[in-house]
């Protein structure tokens, strides 16, 4: 088992599953190079560090004009980036200490146009739990982010709501698509936690979704030490289901 897990090996293990591979946005090692391709064949790049999380060293990326892009998001100190640059400016400001020999280690990702009726920025949690050796959904909840910079992270002011509210008011789903949608989230959380937990000494996973523009599900990332406050806001019902199965699940 591996002490850690980033988000280039988590891409890495779930290509490997036939059911999963068909739902992950393309996703490489970051360089220079990759970047300037990925920009060029997709409307919208993620840039993302490979360890950190709430939010912190993710950008968005889009193409402005022959030269110029449009990067806004999260530094790794979490002060807000909103610029447009070259590639080789926004290269340094990813890389400030290159010249130094010292890098930080990102990944380069396939933006996944997942947005709301009204243009919002959609993100999906799903919290799976290992109980018992199975992995079941202890919760899900979804999230908006009216930002331009299209991170949903809840600690960059995305607002978390109930999987009903994100249906009827934001995606404006009848009853049976619900419910089709919400059998395929849980479908690939599962067999994405279960790979992952193969790998890592992990007992609960976080797995943060999107949906395209027909409701097919994409995996942006997975947590494997998912916190479960925002579930205590969202859904009192989810989370003390979620303490629950972490009493069945019994000490490390």
């Amino acid at each position: 088992m591996k002490d850690a897990i980033g988000k280039l090996e988590q891409y890495r293990l779930l290509q490997g599953n036939p059911l999963v591979h068909e739902h992950l946005p393309d996703t490489v090692e970051y360089t220079k190079e990759n970047l300037i391709d990925f920009a060029n064949r997709y409307p919208v790049v993620f840039i993302k560090h490979d360890t950190s999380g709430q939010g912190r060293g993710v950008y968005r990326l889009t193409k402005e004009s022959d030269h110029l892009y449009s990067l806004s998001g999260y530094s790794l100190q979490g002060k807000e980036v909103d610029q447009v640059m070259e590639i080789d400016e926004i290269h340094k400001v990813l890389q400030p200490f290159e010249r130094f020999g010292r890098t930080q280690p990102y990944i380069v990702q396939e933006g996944i146009n997942s947005v709301s009726a009204r243009g919002q920025h959609v993100n999906i949690r799903v919290h799976v739990q290992h109980v018992n050796g199975e992995p079941i959904v202890g919760g899900i909840y979804g999230s908006i982010a009216y930002d331009e910079n299209g991170i949903t992270n809840i600690c960059r002011g995305a607002y978390a709501m109930p999987m009903r509210v994100l249906f009827f008011i934001f995606l404006k789903l009848e009853k049976d698509e619900q419910q089709d949608l919400l059998n395929k989230l849980f479908e690939v959380s599962i067999a994405a936690s279960k790979i992952i937990a193969d790998h890592y000494p992990c007992r609960e996973c976080g797995v943060d979704l999107g949906l395209d523009e027909n409701l097919k599900p994409f995996i942006f990332e997975i947590n494997t030490t998912p916190g479960m406050e925002d579930f205590a806001r969202v859904d009192r019902q989810m989370w003390k289901q979620i303490v629950e199965n972490r009493k069945k699940m019994g000490s490390p």
